[in-house]
């Protein structure tokens, strides 16, 4: 039987620290870049510039063809946009095709997020682990797990958290200090509605809610693309947006993304 586990107020393998809050980046990663649209129309901004001023984000993935012909699982697409549909990023899953057929969600992948002018913004890394019941056991050794990095630099980790039932994240900073807990439902289906995903602070507060949205029968049922809506509360600092964002493509593939 499992027994009890303390709660966990720091990651096992801290790194160096990188501080994106209050205007402070990585070197070659610029929160306030300015751009022009391809059409030489009104600046746009890039890098980190469009996360620290929105306070609402839709990620969605892109269906694709070949696979909802084949049923052959693909690299993972999406679009990230401001809450006007405005396109901010665009994520792309890196992921070796055997791994997709053998492996399924439990694969592991490394997604590079790219703003409007192409250039990598952020990229996350989640290694092959075990998933079940008796591996989150043995946390943090055998859970999943993702890596954020900003600009070559890890600024970040979300780990699950071994829970009897309710899906549990907890989201550690470059240090290996926790700043969030998610909290997800005890079902991850829920018919013609949506399922969502509490963001907490190290006190209890919600500082965040990411909304798995509801698409439809159709497209519930014949494929695995899915849209998220992530509200922020005002005032969060940017680093820890960009490790909510982070967090919500890895509650995809471990609870909405199908195994063909």
């Amino acid at each position: 039987m499992m027994m009890p586990m303390a709660p966990i107020v720091q990651e096992p393998r801290p790194s160096e620290v990188i501080n994106l809050g209050g205007g402070v980046v990585p070197t070659g990663v610029s929160d306030v870049h300015l751009g022009l649209t391809p059409e030489g129309g009104e600046p746009i901004l890039t890098g980190l510039g469009p996360l620290k001023s929105h306070n609402k984000l839709l990620i969605k993935q892109k269906l694709q063809t070949c696979e909802i012909l084949t049923g052959c699982e693909q690299e993972n697409r999406f679009t990230v946009t401001g809450a006007e549909g405005e396109i901010l990023y665009w994520a792309k899953e890196n992921s070796g095709c055997c791994d997709r057929f053998a492996c399924g969600n439990i694969r592991s992948f490394d997604m590079s997020i790219t703003d409007q002018t192409t250039n990598e913004v952020m990229r996350l890394f989640r290694p092959l682990t075990c998933q079940g019941c008796c591996c989150s056991a043995l946390y943090p050794h055998c859970t999943q797990a993702m890596t954020v990095s900003v600009a070559g630099e890890t600024v970040g980790t979300v780990r699950e958290r071994a829970t009897w039932w309710n899906p549990v994240y907890h989201v550690f900073d470059s240090v290996g200090n926790q700043v969030l807990k998610i909290r997800g439902p005890s079902c991850h289906f829920s018919l013609c509605d949506d399922v969502n995903f509490q963001v907490v602070d190290t006190d209890g507060v919600e500082v965040a809610l990411i909304a798995k949205k509801w698409m439809g029968c159709f497209k519930e049922t014949l494929t695995d693309a899915d849209n998220f809506v992530i509200d922020f509360n005002e005032g969060l600092l940017l680093e820890t947006k960009v490790l909510i964002l982070s967090a919500t493509f890895l509650i995809d593939m471990m609870y909405f993304e199908m195994n063909n």
